[in-house]
Parts: structure tokens; C-alpha cells; sequence
């Protein structure tokens, strides 16, 4: 079967977010559980005892001021932010990169490429050998 169009739609890239997360998450440690039901959160991790309620969103990148941003949109489709009964934290997906960062009620986490290690928790896809 081909596609006649090789754009992939909006819930495949998400989808596709969806899943480099999930094997982060694993790669770090965390058993990870989707959700059956409709949630405001995508997934379900837990690690050590602490459970993390993740949304998951594809990372866009902006330009201001001739710098280069990763940003995450903290907005449901409603256009209401994702407040702490909704989800704990944020994955954001670009590339082959995972990061994670934690639920501040805001509608936009912006983070300079440049900066975005410190600022935000890099999650490899790759086990550690000291699993």
C-alpha cells in the first residue's frame, strides 16, 4: 500500500511524538501506560513510587530577535491551558529529541535551542548501560 501523499497529517506526527516519548521514558526507567479513556493527559509514568501524568506536543521552533526557540504549547484544543489537575509535565518531541519539563500553567515554554539542556530535561532514546 502507498500513500499518494507524503505528508504525514497532524495525528500521525503527534502519534509520532507519542511514541519517541514512551521509549524515553522506558530508556530512563519509567513503566509507562497510555491512557484507554479520553484524559488531558496522553500518558502515564511512573518510576521509584512517583507517578507523572505527561502531556505530550511536538516542539515548534520560532525565531525572535535573530535567536532560535523550541517552543511547547501549553493549550488544549479548547484554547484553556493545562492546569495541575489536567497533567504534571510536558514532553516535547523535535527530531529524535525528548525532553521534559514540568507543568507551570502557562499557555507557551519557551526555551532557546541553545540553552534548552539546562533549561528543560533531556530524556535519550538510548537504554543506559547502568539499566
Amino acid at each position: 500500500m502507498t500513500q499518494k501523499n507524503s505528508r504525514l497529517s497532524t495525528s500521525s506526527i503527534g502519534r509520532h511524538s507519542e511514541l519517541l516519548a514512551m521509549a524515553a521514558l522506558i530508556a530512563d526507567g519509567w513503566v509507562v501506560h497510555e491512557t484507554t479513556t479520553p484524559e488531558a493527559h496522553d500518558l502515564l509514568a511512573i518510576k521509584a513510587g512517583k507517578t507523572q501524568r505527561i502531556q505530550v506536543k511536538t516542539i515548534k521552533q520560532r525565531e525572535k530577535d535573530d535567536v532560535l526557540y523550541y517552543v511547547i504549547r501549553g493549550l488544549k484544543n479548547s484554547g484553556q491551558v493545562y492546569d495541575l489537575t489536567d497533567c504534571d509535565a510536558f514532553i516535547g518531541v523535535i527530531g529524535e529529541h525528548v525532553y521534559l519539563t514540568e507543568n507551570r500553567v502557562i499557555s507557551e515554554y519557551w526555551c532557546k535551542s541553545a540553552d534548552v539542556s539546562k533549561k528543560w530535561r533531556y530524556l535519550p532514546l538510548k537504554i543506559s548501560e547502568n539499566a
